[in-house]
């Protein structure tokens, strides 16, 4: 039984997650820029983060479970 717990412990990490819209999106998009959106974790077991990017021209704004971090470019 072990040994089918692994791959489907794999499977179900590996599955993608669903796009939940977030204000920040919504803002980005209102603006003209480009969002993206990733769920990631440092760590096996971890509870994973939302990551989302802003970029507008060449600027893009990082925001980490909805706390603006930095802007780069521009």
């Amino acid at each position: 039984m072990a040994a089918f717990g692994i791959p489907v412990a794999a499977m179900i990490l590996a599955a993608p997650l669903a796009h939940a819209q977030t204000d920040i999106e919504d803002h980005c998009k209102a603006q003209g820029g480009t969002y993206t959106q990733s769920q990631v974790s440092a760590h096996f077991g971890q509870d994973a983060q939302l990551q989302e990017t802003c970029t507008i021209g060449n600027k893009s704004t990082t925001w980490t479970n909805g706390v603006q971090g930095p802007t780069y470019g521009g």
